[in-house]
């Protein structure tokens, strides 16, 4: 059992370089505690997906260290969930067919098929869209779609859930609706987690802490804490002093750092 000072996931001195030796990512270092949440802002090109491809390990090659509970991640049989934009469904199969594959994966051996329909029909009905089952994706709305890619990720319940600008695509109300959605399950389901957006509000209502990377790849990221907001009911956190003192603080840094 690891101790809690090595608990969670830790990236040290993370960068990653394009074959011409330009930096496609600047070095980032950070501890993410276990079951923890952190939010990352950076301007297009700064490097955020890049960082969430690193840690998934879809990027073989990088330097420094990517960590879990003090262990080398890649050397571990870490569980690892990543919703990507395109949502990353099978257009060919339907909605329980996608998060049936993913869980068949996830969990190689054999589970009770019973057991494994009655979690998907639960996970499809949390987020709201139980008559969705036999539906195929692209018969969907993006909002859809991305509530049966956040079903998937959870129902295969990773230790480590990377989630890159999930929700950049989707109407104001829809979007406020699956933050909401999201936060409450994962209080309910904790991960460790890390959030990638471009969108300021939702770094501060998503975050315990939020990243911002530069646009400068030679200068280090801005590291902001962000409990003060995080701890406040969901519901609450816009109208709250602290939430407009966190929004100059942000603005503030991005006028410095993009």
């Amino acid at each position: 059992m690891s101790s809690s000072k090595n608990s969670g996931l830790r990236v040290k001195e993370l960068e990653v370089a394009y074959k011409s030796g330009e930096l496609a990512l600047g070095r980032v270092d950070f501890t993410l505690p276990e079951h923890g949440i952190y939010t990352i802002l950076g301007p297009s090109g700064s490097g955020k997906s890049t960082l969430l491809r690193a840690v998934s390990g879809l990027l073989p090659e990088y330097r420094g260290e990517l960590l879990f509970n003090g262990q080398p991640l890649r050397g571990q049989d870490v569980l690892i969930g990543l919703v990507p934009q395109n949502y990353g469904l099978l257009p060919w199969k339907t909605v329980k067919a996608n998060i049936r594959v993913a869980m068949k994966i996830a969990n190689p051996k054999e589970q009770e098929r019973r057991a494994r329909e009655e979690q998907i029909d639960r996970w499809l009905t949390a987020m709201g869209i139980p008559e969705l089952g036999e539906r195929y994706p692209l018969s969907m709305s993006g909002g859809q779609q991305q509530r049966v890619a956040i079903a998937r990720a959870f129902a295969i319940a990773p230790s480590i859930l990377l989630l890159d600008e999930p929700f950049s695509a989707l109407d104001v109300m829809t979007r406020e609706a699956l933050q909401q959605l999201f936060l409450e399950h994962w209080r309910a389901n904790p991960t460790t987690a890390l959030f990638v957006t471009h969108d300021v509000d939702e770094a501060i209502l998503l975050g315990q802490k939020v990243i911002v990377l530069p646009s400068n790849k030679s200068e280090a990221p801005e590291m902001i804490d962000n409990e003060a907001v995080f701890g406040l009911d969901h519901a609450e956190k816009r109208a709250s002093d602290a939430f407009f003192a966190q929004m100059k603080r942000i603005r503030k840094v991005m006028q410095e750092k993009w």
